[in-house]
């Protein structure tokens, strides 16, 4: 039997729009002032729309310094090509990781929520400390300031989380299903990735979502451990703010990806965000 919708009351529309544009303002202001010129920016900042826009702006993120050749070269596409290998690199293997602990700890009662508050408790360590150790590892073994080491240091910070979300997941899925599957002669790990992990895939792709965004935004451990070639993109934006136009353009480029991302996986992820939330 379906049940009938609740239409909004007129309290509730006003309260979702001020919710709407309390969410959204930003992202238009950064959006608006990516096209301001120089000398309107400086002029007056507290003005976010522009009456002379242009792409000089975006011109300088492309294009910001002249090599030995005479020609243009960009810093900051540079690190955006560094900042994806390095997402993506750390957030598949994060997950990878996380999706076998997390089948682990929930359906070999490995120590069950204490081992996962456990595996989570790295979390609250501030990204800094976890930095410092990392360098002088990365100095004993010669990887200072490589993308190996950033990646690794990525993946050890965010596989707590993602085994953390990838077990609420794989805890909401029956047993009952696994159990059928063994018993027409699948190994146990066989029917974990092809029935459980199927019926989670609206959790799989939140987590993935979740991790790139804080692999890709993480700035205090790259800081810390890139430079040179392989700064990313949240170093590249800090090294602007003598420029604050072009940093704002920057800024606006380094969310597309995750825009790309968050519309592709979207079905997937609305999946994920109430899966288990209902009860048959």
């Amino acid at each position: 039997m379906l049940r009938s919708v609740r239409r909004l009351s007129p309290l509730d529309r006003l309260g979702l729009c001020a919710a709407l544009i309390f969410a959204l303002f930003p992202v238009l202001w950064l959006f608006s002032k990516s096209f301001m010129p120089w000398v309107e920016y400086t002029a007056n900042p507290a003005i976010w729309i522009t009456s002379n826009p242009t792409f000089d702006n975006y011109h300088n993120v492309f294009f910001d310094y002249i090599n030995l050749m005479g020609w243009p070269q960009s810093s900051s596409w540079r690190a955006m090509v560094s900042s994806a290998i390095i997402s993506i690199a750390a957030t598949f293997f994060s997950v990878l990781i996380g999706l076998l602990a997390a089948f682990a700890i929930s359906r070999y009662r490995l120590g069950g929520n204490f081992m996962a508050l456990q595996i989570l408790s790295f979390r609250m360590v501030p990204p800094i400390a976890v930095a410092v150790p990392f360098a002088i590892i990365g100095t004993t073994i010669g990887a200072t300031f490589t993308p190996v080491l950033l990646t690794l240091v990525y993946i050890a910070y965010t596989v707590p989380l993602a085994t953390w979300m990838l077990k609420s997941f794989i805890d909401q899925t029956p047993r009952e299903v696994e159990e059928a599957a063994m018993m027409d002669g699948m190994s146990r790990w066989r029917a974990h990735f092809r029935v459980t992990l199927p019926l989670m895939r609206g959790g799989l792709a939140a987590t993935i979502l979740f991790v790139f965004i804080l692999n890709w935004s993480e700035g205090a451990i790259a800081l810390a451990l890139a430079a040179g070639r392989y700064v990313t993109i949240p170093v590249q934006i800090a090294d602007k703010v003598a420029s604050p136009h072009v940093q704002v353009s920057l800024a606006v480029l380094a969310a597309i990806p995750l825009l790309i991302l968050g519309f592709s996986i979207q079905r997937h992820l609305s999946r994920g965000f109430t899966f288990g939330a209902i009860k048959q």
